[in-house]
């Protein structure tokens, strides 16, 4: 197995405490989608983590998703990690990062996660109007002062964490209150995931998708708030992936990878998936309990998956700027083969270009 290949794992799958109006796990095509509670059992868990870490090499990564992945309980990440010891091989280093809505974040989770080193992303979209605009509790209530309560505890607790805020058609609008808004309040590891949906049966995006435009001028307003005269003040994972581009480096995003294929995706009951956007019978490469990962990585439909990213257009084939992109994310891509939101990032690449070449030289001197 490719030693940089990590797990995405759904302990709960998509069972969650909010109900996000944009959230892709609530498709109706979800294939686990029911009233009952889904937990991965013990067998399962035991399975997925020996068969990993045996064949992982020197890193072994593991990404804690859901859903709400703390629905699973405290006890079930003490056996997460009480098997990661028991399976792990000599000189072994184990990964653990978790996504949150932070709502059940408390003390002892905190002080769990700083024992074992995990690195924590909680979604917050921004100050509470924004935030609430989308997201709320299951039982209808919002949820950002206990998001932000959440944050605070990580914080006392001194956990490794960021934040992944989702550009939607109200927050593109607002990148400058986004920022400040984080930076004030001391949140300087940041992500920005922009939304696009679209309506299963018309096939029209939805209307709290972000348009071309929008993402274009908040993601051109952003980076001159972050360049700040060529010394950022806050980590931004787009814009450093970028960087790392010009610096002749591998980005870590999957999304500007020159092919699919650097993660898994194990649901609660075994069965993997090639990626997190495409949980769909179509794509099944198998189940952990009955077939290895090395065995479902060789399977044919998990080779077409991957190699379905360089099949981009005409267009993104002669663009001088697939040499950061790489076709971008299959999910964002249109029937003809270019990725919607092409134009927004052939400007963007055009507008930082010259700032990008700065810190790239500023980095080498250093």
């Amino acid at each position: 197995m490719d030693g940089e290949l990590s797990l995405l794992i759904k302990p709960v799958s998509a069972d969650c405490n909010m109900r996000c109006r944009y959230c892709f796990y609530r498709r109706p095509t979800d294939p686990y989608r029911s009233e009952e509670r889904h937990i991965m059992d013990d067998a399962t868990l035991k399975t997925m983590i020996s068969g990993y870490m045996k064949s992982a090499g020197r890193c072994a990564s593991f990404g804690w998703q859901g859903g709400e992945p703390l629905l699973a309980g405290i006890d079930f990440f003490r056996r997460v990690v009480n098997y990661q010891q028991r399976y792990g091989l000599s000189a072994q280093m184990v990964g653990n990062n978790l996504q949150t809505n932070g709502l059940l974040l408390d003390e002892a989770w905190a002080k769990f996660f700083r024992q074992y080193h995990f690195f924590i992303g909680v979604s917050l979209d921004g100050p509470e109007e924004l935030h609430n605009r989308y997201r709320h509790c299951a039982n209808g209530n919002d949820g950002f002062q206990r998001t932000l309560k959440g944050i605070h505890t990580l914080k006392d607790q001194g956990v490794e964490f960021s934040i992944l805020s989702v550009v939607n058609d109200v927050t593109a609008k607002k990148p400058a209150e986004l920022y400040d808004f984080f930076i004030q309040n001391g949140l300087e590891r940041l992500q920005f995931i922009p939304c696009l949906e679209t309506d299963g049966e018309t096939g029209k995006v939805q209307d709290y998708s972000v348009t071309v435009e929008d993402y274009r001028d908040f993601l051109c307003t952003l980076f001159d708030l972050w360049y700040n005269h060529g010394r950022p003040a806050a980590s931004i994972r787009l814009f450093e992936n970028i960087l790392a581009v010009y610096l002749g480096r591998d980005p870590e995003i999957c999304a500007f990878k020159d092919r699919c294929g650097s993660y898994l995706v194990v649901e609660y009951n075994g069965d993997v998936y090639p990626c997190d956007f495409f949980v769909e019978d179509q794509w099944m490469l198998g189940n952990l309990l009955d077939t290895s990962m090395n065995d479902l990585l060789k399977k044919r439909k998990s080779r077409e998956f991957n190699s379905r990213k360089r099949e981009g257009s005409t267009v993104c084939k002669s663009c001088e700027w697939n040499f950061i992109c790489h076709f971008g994310c299959p999910h964002y891509r249109l029937p003809g083969g270019e990725n919607y939101f092409c134009d927004a990032y052939r400007s963007f690449f055009q507008y930082t270009r010259r700032r990008f070449e700065t810190l790239k030289e500023n980095l080498r001197k250093a």
